[in-house]
């Protein structure tokens, strides 16, 4: 699975990742993947590997989850 789809599957899922909550993927959620795909598009694979650190040390996950 390449990076944008990674990044797209964690969007749609991740409970954290909710508008207004201050993750930079925030304002993804609720879009298709297609749409959270192109909008990914426009990076380099080195901001995809940084979106995807931060996800996994997103300090949003010590709250709670919509």
């Amino acid at each position: 699975m390449n990076l944008k789809n990674t990044i797209a599957s964690l969007v749609m899922t991740c409970p954290h990742c909710q508008p207004l909550s201050g993750c930079i993927l925030s304002d993804l959620k609720g879009k298709t993947k297609a749409e959270i795909i192109f909008h990914l598009s426009i990076l380099t694979a080195e901001g995809l590997n940084r979106i995807l650190s931060f996800h996994k040390s997103c300090p949003y996950q010590r709250k709670i989850g919509i």
